[in-house]
């Protein structure tokens, strides 16, 4: 009863607890919409539908000018404000739920949302969706920490920020949920679902009740297309799949050139800025978020080469935005590619057959299989694109795109942007919770000092003394030299009733074996673990990895035991 009554108290307080994020995160990403848009204002005289027609009456030197100004700032800010003065996102989020305890910065979080503000508004192309859910994540997990929350409530905290994040910037709730448990916790568990769906919901209603939930890509007339049109989605998503690793690859590449650059941070800042303005002076479509452009895109019809130009453009501009230390999301720029891509594939496919179809409908296929493999979640990719444009039959289009994007590329490159940052600073993400539990554990702490010493200039006779009181719990005995370094291990039982008096008088090396496994103290369990799966042993020695001294023992039913246990754990956390 009093369990039922526990565990009712804890659903109730996650339950609040998860309205407060949904709401604290939907405001915080319409007030990053509403920053960027004052700062388009402030710096171009013209915000949303109007910026790009206001960038073709502004100065050259003006548009060539304004990102470098940004990169100062943003360097700066990153400077003073970023733990490690390195930039925080998506990647991070990951990192922090799964394989660590739910905590992020607050000050990271902020602080990495007004270094977007003001690249974005400077003229950066870079995403602002990412950040927005580092942000959201931040002040889930802040909220876990200020209450002294378990590390399990403090990562669905921190998912139910993600998800809000996702709903307010999509108006799309069902991706926010899907997208939390897909991308930043990578399982579904019932103890997670609750408080993240509240918290999408919420965000979703704050979003509706300021009038602001429009559908941000409207497709001109409801889009129909015929069943053999299936096999060119596909191969718009085998394209697309190739696009994404491209273009990940690219940013990869141009960051760790900009990294090998012998001078630095802010001349790098510099440099890449200046050659970022002088892409946006000659297409200033890729100034910032371009979804206007993509709008564009998708609802006209452009020729096959401005779209081939704006697609290389645009690749440049991002690689270029994030090698010089600009902050920002990958996902806006994807959608900005597969959107061209998709429509260039229709355009090119009309001309080439005389057979009319939907550019715009290649475009949004093309934006999911782009967006999909970039941030390698093809089904809140499916869901986002849904709610982005209300139609059910485009979202089946959307479905053969992905899935055939993500199984044609699945070996190249990463899983996603995100594990690729991970795994750039030696993280696994797809490391299971119960694994890395073993991972954090190190065999020292499942050491045990031997009972006895024994050393290689006893005799038997002696050794057999000395190991007598123990020969009824202890299975082998180890032996050492003068120096502490373990020569091998001998059998109690053969030492206590095998031994006749000549053969006492022998020295312990005349029975002395070769142990079969050897842990050493810098292991962890679940290295342990592996690699005595099959040992048939009660103990095995420990040494020290650099000294080869003997250190102790370690019990392999204690080893079990220790995993058996992060296993419950991990099913306790996931009722």
């Amino acid at each position: 009863m009093y369990e039922s009554v526990t565990n009712w108290r804890a659903t109730i307080l996650m339950g609040v607890l998860a309205i407060i994020v949904g709401a604290v995160a939907s405001y915080a990403s319409l007030g990053f919409l509403w920053a960027i848009s004052k700062l388009h204002l402030l710096f171009l005289g013209a915000s949303g539908d109007f910026l790009y027609d206001q960038l073709e009456k502004i100065s050259s030197w003006y548009l060539f000018f304004l990102p470098v100004a940004g990169a100062v700032v943003v360097r700066l800010i990153v400077r003073f404000g970023m733990p490690g003065q390195m930039n925080q996102g998506p990647a991070d989020v990951i990192e922090a739920a799964r394989l660590g305890t739910g905590d992020l910065s607050i000050k990271a979080g902020v602080s990495s949302a007004v270094a977007t503000i003001v690249s974005i508004g400077c003229g950066a192309s870079v995403g602002r969706y990412g950040p927005a859910v580092h942000l959201g994540a931040s002040i889930g997990s802040w909220l876990g920490q200020a209450l002294r929350l378990t590390p399990e409530r403090k990562k669905n905290l921190l998912a139910c920020g993600v998800a809000g994040a996702i709903s307010a910037s999509f108006s799309a709730p069902l991706a926010g949920v899907v997208f939390a448990h897909e991308v930043v916790l990578g399982r579904f568990g019932s103890r997670s679902v609750m408080p993240i769906v509240i918290s999408s919901v919420v965000a979703t209603a704050i979003v509706k009740m300021h009038a602001l939930d429009h559908m941000i890509f409207i497709l001109p007339g409801l889009p129909v297309f015929a069943n053999w049109e299936y096999f060119l989605f596909a191969l718009v998503g085998i394209i697309g799949g190739a696009l994404a690793v491209a273009y990940m690859a690219m940013m990869a590449r141009f960051s760790h050139i900009a990294q090998q650059l012998p001078c630095s941070g802010m001349t790098k800042s510099l440099l890449g800025s200046m050659l970022l303005g002088g892409i946006v002076i000659v297409f200033p479509q890729t100034f910032g978020l371009g979804e206007q452009v993509i709008r564009d895109v998708i609802q006209s019809e452009m020729t096959i080469g401005i779209l081939l130009m704006l697609l290389v453009a645009k690749l440049l501009a991002t690689s270029i935005s994030f090698a010089a230390g600009f902050s920002g999301g990958v996902f806006g720029p994807a959608l900005f590619l597969g959107a061209v891509m998709g429509a260039m594939f229709g355009a090119s496919f009309q001309v080439l057959t005389d057979i009319d179809v939907s550019p715009a409908i290649y475009g949004v296929v093309g934006m999911g299989a782009v967006v999909s493999r970039v941030i390698g979640a093809p089904i809140a990719t499916i869901l986002i694109v849904f709610e982005m444009t209300g139609s059910y039959l485009l979202m089946t289009a959307v479905m053969v795109s992905v899935v055939a994007g993500g199984t044609v590329t699945r070996e190249l490159f990463n899983k996603s942007y995100f594990y690729h940052q991970l795994r750039s600073r030696g993280v696994e993400p797809e490391t299971s919770q119960i694994q890395q539990s073993l991972i954090e554990l190190p065999v020292s702490a499942l050491m045990l000092k031997q009972p006895f010493v024994l050393t290689d200039d006893m005799t038997l006779k002696t050794a057999r003394h000395l190991v007598t009181p123990f020969a009824s719990s202890v299975e082998v005995a180890y032996v050492i030299d003068r120096e502490g370094l373990l020569r091998g291990q001998f059998n109690l039982a053969m030492l206590t009733n095998g031994c006749n008096e000549t053969l006492l008088k022998q020295p312990v090396e005349y029975l002395l074996t070769a142990p079969s496994e050897i842990l050493t103290s810098e292991m962890n369990v679940y290295q342990a673990f592996k690699q005595l799966k099959d040992c048939r042993h009660a103990t095995v020695p420990v040494i020290d990895s650099q000294t080869r001294q003997f250190l102790g023992i370690v019990y392999v039913g204690e080893l079990m035991h220790a995993c058996l246990q992060a296993f419950d754990r991990f099913r306790m956390a996931e009722r």
